[in-house]
């Protein structure tokens, strides 16, 4: 018999909407789908959440509890029919819900074991003799990878260039380093029952989730480690990938059948090119360089960069520190999060692993409030005539924000007129903050807003001719988004190499998953493959990846032929609807979003983001068009 006092306890922590739709799920209690929902506008107006009314808490409860007392430990799971999923679906938002939309969201409940992969067809995989895929990279999208593979009885091998799995993962360690999307969105659908100690995981947990999953799934066994590939070249005749690859006894030569690139997007750190760096006689680190044996504490420290990482390292900086001095270019919109922060308590997560469905409707109310968060980023002409600045709801996010921003500052109207962006809510990669408002208040913590004029051999020196002596610099400067693939020099058909290449367009990709003249090679995170609204969650996203790759493959098999490539025209009628489409959104049309995110390249293109919505881009890139490819 389960203890009543955690059952209670569990229930009281519970996400009601969530609670709702797997009580209703797990019993078919026609009474529970009757309670109404009322909509909530949640994450700083940034969406609106159907939830419980209050009035029926306490009646939701209780029947939970019941169920939890008696039925749950009996209950058989049962994966729903498409048309079951639909119709939750449509009870969760409280409203019809058109067949486009639903073709896209029914999989983000992942009530099968492997709901985005592929898996073998009846008769099995008829894999050729002596065939081989190296995928690149032991991060999130290298481990998905592998799954796929493993699950398709693919033969293949992980290089990775560090000593460890978990890409970013790793490399990042930087004080306070943790996830800023909930942890129970940020993992893989085939793998349900990890416990996270905190609602936003910190970077150990989330490195040590990885490699969970690449040891349970028999990934590791494929992995090795201190692998550097450093070219790549496509050799025609022989319909084979030669690989450079540098390790600890020298270089080695691998030829492979298909090339996957696990690089992923964030895997070149910027390099600090202020004038003078090399002068400085302090400590000079890029966050993607931190480790253990570093200490700000009794020392006046400089903070460059207030994206994601300088602000999710300023507290615990500040707190240690004799002063810090945090340098500011451009103004973040920085919001709060519901529990970030937070412990999860052991009662939650028994409920997850106890109440049948709960864990998948817990995840999907998780991004219910995002869903249809496209509209964000389309321009309201006649609301613009009117004087507003991009739509009512970009406006009322921004309205939210500014009043955020106040709350945090208190009286500290400097610091406010410093703070607030001049461009669109949305159009930048989205901050949560971590207390780095309420740091900037600190007598000990300065704001600078002037440029930074140069590097000096005791600290830093601004535009307006001040000098700050400093012991150490912390370099919150992000990475180099255009290096797609790199350092990896990749030579196509012809011996055209993929950099060249991309350096006269900036970087294109079909579906940002391949490019043509380059057979045999797919790409994990690729250019214009980062979506922007709806289930925007990036290891979903991984193993949609996966399976298109797995299906191309599949394709290769069967038709006997030994190369797969996109068709030329195919990759440019596609990336032109995707700029077309580009030049409605405020990434390019509004001035201030324009020059304020690194979503865009030095084309003056989008090159990170795909500009089409959820639904559409999910359908792009789920399954392949074989009629877009070459085989042969």
């Amino acid at each position: 018999m389960v203890d009543d006092h955690l059952i209670r306890a569990a229930v009281d922590q519970a996400e009601l909407s969530a609670l709702r739709l797997a009580l209703y799920q797990a019993t078919g209690d026609p009474t529970i789908a009757a309670i109404p929902l009322e909509n909530r506008v949640v994450r700083g107006g940034a969406g609106v959440l159907p939830v419980v009314p209050e009035q029926y808490h306490d009646r939701l409860k209780e029947e939970a509890v019941r169920f939890l007392r008696g039925e749950a430990a009996g209950h058989v799971h049962r994966t729903p029919s498409r048309e079951e999923i639909d119709s939750l679906i449509m009870l969760a938002h409280g409203e019809t819900v058109a067949d486009e939309v639903l073709a896209a969201r029914r999989d983000l409940l992942a009530f099968a074991e492997h709901t985005r992969q592929t898996l073998p067809p009846e008769g099995g995989v008829r894999v050729p003799h002596d065939f081989h895929v190296i995928v690149i990279g032991a991060g999130f999208s290298g481990i998905a990878m592998g799954v796929q593979l493993d699950l398709l009885g693919i033969p293949y091998t992980v290089l990775e260039r560090r000593h460890e799995v978990g890409g970013v993962w790793s490399t990042n360690t930087y004080p306070d380093a943790r996830v800023d999307t909930l942890s129970a969105t940020y993992q893989f659908s085939f793998e349900k029952d990890f416990a996270w100690s905190e609602y936003f995981a910190r970077q150990p947990e989330v490195r040590g989730y990885l490699e969970h999953v690449a040891k349970k799934h028999g990934v590791f066994d494929h992995i090795l480690f201190d692998q550097d590939v450093r070219a790549a070249t496509w050799d025609e005749d022989a319909a084979r990938w030669s690989l450079d690859v540098r390790t600890p006894e020298g270089l080695r030569n691998v030829r492979v059948n298909v090339v996957v690139s696990a690089a992923g997007l964030f895997a070149v750190p910027r390099e600090v090119t202020i004038p003078g760096a090399g002068e400085f006689g302090g400590e000079l680190v890029h966050t993607t360089r931190w480790d253990d044996q570093r200490s700000v504490r009794g020392k006046r420290v400089a903070v460059v960069g207030n994206g994601s990482t300088g602000v999710q390292l300023l507290g615990r900086v500040a707190e240690e520190a004799d002063h810090v001095s945090v340098f500011q270019r451009t103004p973040q919109w920085i919001s709060p999060r519901e529990r970030y922060g937070e412990p999860m308590a052991p009662e939650a997560q028994w409920l997850l692993t106890t109440m049948p469905y709960y864990w998948n409707w817990s995840r999907y109310v998780a991004m219910m409030p995002l869903l249809d968060s496209y509209e964000l980023l389309v321009p309201d002409d006649d609301w613009i005539a009117g004087g507003g600045k991009i739509n009512e709801r970009s406006d009322a996010i921004r309205a939210g924000l500014v009043a955020y921003i106040r709350s945090q500052l208190g009286d500290r109207q400097d610091l406010l007129d410093e703070l607030v962006p001049d461009y669109a809510p949305i159009a930048r990669r989205p901050v949560v903050d971590n207390g780095w408002y309420r740091a900037l208040t600190r007598d000990d913590v300065e704001l600078v807003t002037d440029p930074i004029d140069r590097i000096t051999a005791t600290g830093i020196r601004t535009a307006d001719g001040r000098d700050r002596d400093l012991d150490m610099i912390i370099a919150a400067i992000g990475f180099d988004t255009d290096r797609y693939l790199w350092p990896t020099d990749y030579r196509g058909r012809g011996g055209v190499g993929l950099h060249e290449r991309w350096a006269e367009t900036g970087a294109e990709a079909h579906t940002g998953i391949t490019v043509p003249g380059f057979p045999n090679l797919f790409i994990l995170y690729g250019p214009n493959s980062q979506p922007i609204s709806g289930g925007n969650t990036l290891p979903m996203w991984f193993e949609v990846w996966s399976s298109y790759i797995a299906q191309c493959l599949l394709a290769l098999f069967d038709s006997g032929s030994e190369r797969i490539e996109v068709r030329e025209e195919v990759c440019a009628d596609y990336n032109r609807r995707l700029q077309e489409q580009a030049a409605r959104l405020i990434y390019l049309t509004d001035e201030g979003s324009r020059s304020a995110n690194y979503y865009n390249n030095k084309h003056g293109k989008l090159g990170v983001n795909v500009s089409f919505d959820f639904e559409e881009y999910y359908r792009l890139s789920s399954s392949p068009d074989l009629q877009d490819f070459d085989l042969r």
